[in-house]
């Protein structure tokens, strides 16, 4: 197996094309892939990505399995191995009515031969300009999470995760804890590129409704606490999140929400929003 070592050939990438050789190196210099997380064998070749800078690698991220799925399956593993991980993901996105198995039978036949499972099946949802952008009812006040005190930001993000609809958040509470979890996604929201008001808290009086979380192009995040579903308060936060980007500038704003959340997923529709295609979430976890 090659793995890249050496800064120049990490920066200059010739077994990745192009758009995969610019992105990685933005993600370097983002500090969210490491040259010592790449490797070629032969056709194959891949890469491995963490959400910010000194976090774990969380995603398989670039990966050209080649014309060879036994070949790119084992340069899975053999990365895996060298890696040291324990758990993996990998997103293969596609155009509404399409499958993995039957448009891109080589990258699912490695996957599957390298002991990653297919268990989620998500929607991509865009916003676009030009498009109504909702009305906030004026419900809710707001408050920006990066100015409050992170344990109150916590407490709320571990509220949101109980009896969540999505399939991560359930599967990390199961495995890791809420705490866990919590801090995770904590860690993760405020290092996205936003501007600092972004990331809000709604509230209602001095109770906290959920949050919703914009970044430089997607709604990352949005949930409601336990104690306030049902009372259709995800489409207060949805309009806060799309009104803040759409006046931000933004001609196109992304959210992807589990193909099962239909109560999200039927949220971001009614806020305009449309499915541009669907994400097949692939797992892989050590014995």
């Amino acid at each position: 197996m090659e793995a890249f070592t050496l800064f120049d050939q990490f920066h200059q990438f010739p077994q990745f094309p192009e758009p995969a050789r610019s992105q990685l190196v933005a993600a370097f210099d983002e500090g969210r892939t490491r040259p010592e997380w790449c490797f070629a064998e032969g056709q194959a070749r891949l890469a491995f990505w963490a959400p910010y800078a000194g976090a774990e690698p969380l995603i398989v991220w670039q990966f050209d399995p080649g014309p060879d799925p036994v070949a790119a399956a084992g340069l899975l593993l053999r990365s895996l191995d060298t890696m040291g991980l324990t758990k993996i993901i990998h997103d293969i996105s596609l155009k509404p009515g399409l499958t993995p198995v039957v448009d891109r039978p080589v990258e699912h036949e490695a996957l599957t031969r390298a002991g990653f499972a297919m268990e989620v099946e998500r929607l991509v949802l865009e916003w676009a300009a030009g498009s109504d952008i909702p009305e906030d009812p004026g419900r809710l006040t707001y408050r920006p999470a990066r100015r409050m005190d992170p344990g109150e930001v916590l407490d709320i993000l571990v509220r949101v995760s109980e009896g969540s609809l999505d399939y991560d958040t359930r599967i990390e509470v199961a495995t890791a804890g809420t705490e866990r979890e919590a801090r995770w996604m904590y860690d993760d929201l405020v290092n996205r590129k936003s501007k600092p008001d972004w990331f809000v808290i709604g509230y209602l009086g001095e109770s906290p409704v959920g949050l919703v979380a914009p970044d430089d192009h997607s709604i990352a995040y949005i949930g409601v606490v336990p104690e306030h579903r049902g009372h259709g308060y995800v489409h207060d936060l949805l309009a806060r999140g799309t009104r803040t980007l759409a006046e931000a500038g933004l001609r196109r704003i992304v959210a992807v929400t589990d193909l099962a959340n239909v109560p999200t997923a039927n949220a971001f529709l009614r806020a305009g929003y449309s499915e541009v295609g669907r994400l097949f979430r692939y797992y892989w976890r050590s014995s």
